[in-house]
Order: structure tokens, then sequence, then C-alpha cells
């Protein structure tokens, strides 16, 4: 991954993690674009006009913008100092979604990272919605969400959780791979049995992304089809310490019916680690 979106509020969750995908990435050379949205209905930090300019509400929010940007720079380039690493600043007049989609092409962004608040954290506004928005709206590029104030650990067991009712492809593939073997992370695949026995579709599903993974060290784990799933998926993260959980987000999925629980909002906010979700599309 050589082009690394990353989405920011100012907030110290935010920073994190920017902060965080500097570590996983330590050795590597990467160009992380830290990219900041605003509109009319961001509130001002400051009510009082720019140094007595005058300045319009949106001139001040673009100051605004630019001067959190230059902080944000200035404080990643003294935490870090990698010279592997390059960063540039991305200040837009758009609502999130928009500035992320319009940043993704301007950048070729192989991944967007995203603060999210853990389990222990209040939800943000920011992070609390336009995350969920983001991760239904983003179909080109993969999104990784960092829990607040999660201190770095290198993910050695990385849960993948499947249905095996879609084809895999190496694309879609792609970052899982690039984790798993950039951290020398075994991956665990899970499978919640929604039915008796898998369909000769889901077997050869599931011999495909085997062959995908090749040589990177995997297990094939089975979990009963609980009401609850996202109990099924903590659990099984808090048995097997998992250090990441990655799922595929493609229409009628699991991801999909995990929303309806809605559990997608239970699972970005409930869980402790990384959650890496891939973009589906046909």
């Amino acid at each position: 991954m050589k082009n690394i979106l990353i989405a920011t509020d100012f907030s110290n969750n935010a920073y994190n993690a920017l902060f965080y995908a500097t570590q996983l990435f330590k050795n590597y050379n990467c160009s992380f674009h830290i990219l900041n949205a605003y509109t009319e209905q961001t509130p001002l930090k400051s009510n009082c006009q720019a140094a007595g300019r005058n300045l319009s509400l949106l001139q001040q929010l673009g100051e605004e913008s630019m001067e959190g940007l230059y902080s944000f720079l200035h404080r990643i380039n003294l935490d870090t100092g990698n010279s592997n690493h390059h960063f540039g600043i991305h200040s837009k007049n758009e609502n999130l979604i928009d500035a992320l989609q319009q940043a993704i092409k301007e950048t070729n962004a192989d991944l967007i990272v995203m603060g999210n608040k853990g389990k222990t954290g209040a939800k943000s506004i920011f992070l609390a919605s336009n995350v969920i928005k983001s991760i239904n709206a983003i179909k080109d590029c993969p999104i990784l969400t960092i829990p607040g104030e999660k201190e770095f650990v290198l993910p050695k067991e990385i849960a993948f959780a499947t249905d095996y009712k879609k084809n895999y492809n190496a694309k879609l593939l792609q970052p899982l791979l690039t984790f798993a073997s950039t951290c020398d992370s075994s991956v665990c695949i899970v499978h919640i049995n929604e039915e008796e026995r898998l369909s000769p579709v889901q077997k050869s599903n599931l011999y495909i992304l085997r062959e995908y993974l090749g040589d990177i060290r995997h297990s094939i784990h089975w979990m009963p089809d609980f009401a609850n799933k996202t109990r099924a998926i903590t659990d099984f993260i808090d048995e097997l310490g998992i250090d990441m959980l990655t799922m595929i987000h493609y229409q009628h999925g699991f991801l999909e019916k995990l929303t309806r629980e809605p559990v997608l909002e239970k699972v970005s906010f409930n869980i402790n680690i990384p959650f890496l979700i891939l973009p589906y599309t046909d």
C-alpha cells in the first residue's frame, strides 16, 4: 500500500488513527494524505472574525481547516520522524463522503483510515454517523477503522468473517493479504453456520479463498448461528485474542445482514480492535 488516506476531524481519536497507520507501515515507503472536510454546518472553533478581517463563514472554516491540518502534520512528523513516510494535507469544502470520494481519485488511495470510538468512549457525532456512511458509500477503496485511544499492537491474529457465498478475487482480498504478509499474521477464517452444510458454491469459494491465502498461516472456524451475531463475533474475538477484524461489504451479504440487526454499528463501536472493511463490486 503506497497511498493512505486519513480522514480527520482534529480530535485525539483521529490523530490516534493516523499514528496507528504510520506504525502499521513503519518499514514501508508510504504517502499519507490527511483530509479534513468542512461545510457551512461545521462549527467554528472561534466565533470572532479572524484577526478583524471580516471573513465569511466559509473563509474562516477554511482557515481553521488548514491550521488544523498543519498542526496535525507538525505533530506526526515530531512523533514519528520516519524517512519512509511522506505526508500531504487536503482541505475540502465538501461533506465528508464527497470529499473522500474526490480524494480517493486525486491521491490514488489504496486505503482509507478513520478513527472510531472504542467501547470505552462516547459516540462522537462525526465518528458515529460518518464512519457508517463511509462504509456504505465508498465502493472502490477499503476502509480501516481504529478505536479511540487504541495503543498500537501489531495484528498477529486477523479474523476474516465470511459466509463463502460470493466469489473471491485478487483485488478484493489484496488488503487482507497485504496486512497478513506485512505483519506476519495468521488469518482466522470465521464462518457462522447459517446452514447445516456448505453448498457446492460455498465449498468452491472456500477452496479459492485458501488458494489465495497460499503460504499465509490460516485456520477455519465454525460458529453456531446465534440470534445475536454481534455476540458471536465479539466472543470469537475475545476467545482467540484477535487483533483485527475483517469483513467484505457486498449487497445482501454477511455484513449487510449484520447492519439490519443493526450490528454494524455495534461491531464498529463495541470492539476495541481495528476493523477492516473490504468493498465488493461485481
